[in-house]
C-alpha cells in the first residue's frame, strides 16, 4: 500500500509548500458530476497513469485523491511510486476533504 496523507497534512502542504503536485484521479463520471477540485489540483485519468506521469516533476511530492481515498487513488499513487515519485494518496478522498470544509477551487472551464 502506498504512503498516505491526512486532510490536515494536505492542508498544511498546500498552505506552506508550493512544490506539492495534487492530482485528482476520480473516475471521469465522478469528476464530471462535481463542480470543484481540491485547491491547486489538476484532473488526470486514473486509468492512464503511465501516459501522464511523464508530465510530473519527480523532484516534487505528488498527492493523489479520488472520491473515497480507496483503490483509485491508492493505485495511482502506487504506480507513481513504482516509477520513482514521492507519491501519496489522500485518506478519505474528496468526501473527507469536503466534510472538513477544506479549500476547494472551481473546476477549470476547459475540464467541464
Amino acid at each position: 500500500m502506498p504512503n498516505s496523507v491526512t486532510i490536515d497534512e494536505l492542508e498544511t502542504l498546500i498552505r506552506f509548500r508550493s512544490d506539492v503536485q495534487i492530482i485528482d484521479v476520480r473516475k471521469r463520471p465522478a469528476y464530471d458530476d462535481d463542480s470543484a477540485v481540491v485547491a491547486g489540483a489538476v484532473w488526470r485519468d486514473p486509468f492512464e497513469v503511465a501516459a501522464w506521469a511523464g508530465g510530473l516533476d519527480k523532484s516534487r511530492p505528488v498527492i493523489c485523491y479520488c472520491v473515497h481515498g480507496h483503490q483509485v487513488s491508492q493505485s495511482a499513487a502506487s504506480q507513481l511510486a513504482e516509477t520513482g515519485f514521492d507519491a501519496y494518496y489522500m485518506r478519505g478522498g474528496m468526501d473527507a476533504w469536503k466534510d472538513a470544509a477544506a479549500a476547494l477551487d472551481a473546476k477549470p472551464a476547459e475540464a467541464t
